[in-house]
């Protein structure tokens, strides 16, 4: 069996260039000036749970504080880090979530400081999808002496979804506004529909199919 003595002295020169190096490093290391950054990251909503989504004005990034070594500081950016919450146990309703550095993640040898702001507020709703009639919108006038009789759609209705407060409060969706300046007789076209709200979604969004007639008015 080797004793400590021949454990110390076997290879010894290898071993004192060894430590020679070592401290060499440490001392590099510990004289490098530290320095500190502040990056814009985006802020990510991890896992949320089925059949809910976010609504509200969420914040979409925050500003992270580092330090570290120059060499390691200077060329971070914010590809580099990362800020997220994790939604898998949370249920409807409006929520306060805290941020602190456990939220983030950045590079070795980068210390995270700070996170700004310190929490985020947001709500969690149901999604829902309904079926809403599709109304056709006109701009302008036809030729004098005419009207707009029948109009045809087709489909005539279509399926949205999104948050179910906002789904609920919408009674139809519009077509773009289609021009009349001067027309008469039967007009065939498409049109898009005009979704008033960005957090509602077409379950199926292709154009529109419309029959027009574009009659001359009744006299009474």
């Amino acid at each position: 069996m080797q004793t400590p003595k021949h454990w110390i002295i076997n290879n010894w020169p290898l071993k004192i260039v060894a430590l020679v190096l070592a401290a060499m490093l440490w001392m590099a290391v510990s004289n490098e000036a530290s320095s500190e950054i502040g990056l814009d990251v985006p802020l990510e909503y991890r896992n949320i749970p089925p059949q809910l989504e976010i609504t509200g004005d969420m914040t979409n990034t925050v500003q992270v504080r580092l330090r570290g070594s120059s060499n390691v500081i200077k060329g971070l950016t914010a590809k580099d880090v990362s800020t997220t919450i994790d939604l898998g146990k949370m249920t409807t309703g409006e929520k306060i979530a805290a941020l602190s550095p456990l939220n983030v993640q950045a590079p070795f040898g980068a210390e995270i400081i700070r996170v700004n702001p310190s929490s985020v507020r947001f709500s969690l709703e149901r999604t829902l999808v309904k079926t809403v009639p599709i109304v056709p919108t006109f701009l302008g006038q036809p030729s004098d002496g005419y009207e707009v009789g029948k109009v045809l759609v087709n489909p005539s209705t279509v399926e949205v979804e999104g948050p179910e407060s906002r789904v609920n409060s919408l009674s139809s969706i519009a077509t773009v506004p289609i021009r009349l300046e001067r027309k008469q007789g039967h007009m065939e076209l498409t049109a898009d529909l005009d979704v008033p709200d960005p957090q509602i979604r077409l379950q199926r969004p292709s154009p529109v199919s419309l029959k027009i007639e574009v009659r001359r008015k009744i006299q009474h």
